[in-house]
């Protein structure tokens, strides 16, 4: 069945393809699109990754203050070299012998940041990207196509791939981002739960005892006179021994998690969603988008 109108013929498919069409640019410009949109593909999706996105970005924030106190407490011993010399009246570098655990607190720190500003990110992604933005894409998508649905010609065919490239533009922001979010949240638990979390209470054990390795050293034994010079000078370098054995106890443990934190925060919050979104964006690209370009 064919209807003719102006000496062109159209099928019932032509037809059904312009009225959709049609109804669709109808639907955007009364604002009916916004909430068919937001009802269908924009909740679904922020359904399955906002809670994924709020825990993980409470997580890192944790660990990212977690990483600034125990800096912070490294910062303060590594500062505090003068007034040990005070108290021992001997050159003890203290700064040399936390230096490395300082410096590796430091990188983790460094990356800890940049997840938290990356998750950020992830966390106003639905803001950004709005309902009204994906009704934009469809409108412009649908009145790019229109033409090419009436006539056919080399005009109406760059209209055509105006229209496939809004589409286009819409399926990858609204389905493989957050579908890219979705697949890493179910990989990164297991990942998190597994190794990182662990690593994560072993270090603010390590914070603990650092801490209490530093308020002990730096006080006068209180059991003794001050004006009990030997005997204080023989507390303080009983201190300092029990500060090095334990800045060597930490330094191993730091060196055993920090690989294992610094690991699992550069895959879950860089390397998978990269990897992820670049198979989503090859999937999408040939199962969607070729076919499009071929019709």
């Amino acid at each position: 069945m064919k209807l003719e109108i102006n000496n062109k013929k159209f099928s019932k498919k032509d037809l059904t393809i312009i009225i959709l069409v049609v109804l669709g640019i109808l639907l955007c410009i009364f604002g009916l699109m916004d909430k068919i949109f937001e009802h269908t593909i924009f909740n679904f999706f922020k359904n399955l990754t906002r809670p994924y996105l709020d825990k993980t970005y409470k997580e890192s924030q944790r660990l990212f203050l977690t990483l600034s106190l125990l800096k912070g407490a490294a910062d303060v011993i590594e500062g505090s070299t003068v007034n040990v010399n005070m108290i021992l009246g001997m050159q003890i570098e203290v700064g040399d012998i936390i230096q490395p655990v300082y410096d590796m607190i430091n990188i983790i720190w460094k990356i800890s940041l940049a997840s938290v500003v990356v998750l950020k990110i992830q966390t106003i992604y639905q803001e950004i990207f709005r309902v009204k933005l994906a009704t934009i894409l469809i409108f412009i998508s649908l009145v790019s196509y229109l033409p090419y649905t009436v006539f056919k010609n080399s005009i109406t065919e760059i209209f055509k791939k105006i229209s496939k490239y809004s589409f286009f533009v819409l399926i990858y922001i609204y389905t493989v981002i957050p579908g890219t979010i979705f697949v890493n949240s179910m990989i990164s638990n297991y990942f998190e739960k597994e190794y990182k979390t662990p690593a994560i209470v072993q270090l603010n054990q390590n914070l603990n005892r650092l801490n209490n390795v530093k308020d002990s050293m730096l006080s006068l034994d209180q059991n003794k006179s001050i004006f009990n010079i030997p005997g204080q000078i023989d507390t303080a370098k009983q201190k300092i021994n029990n500060f090095s054995t334990e800045i060597n106890n930490v330094s191993h443990s730091i060196m055993e998690n920090a690989p294992i934190i610094i690991g699992i925060i550069l895959l879950t919050s860089i390397v998978f969603p990269l990897l992820l979104m670049i198979l989503l964006y090859k999937l999408t690209k040939s199962i969607i988008f070729e076919k499009i370009l071929k019709s």
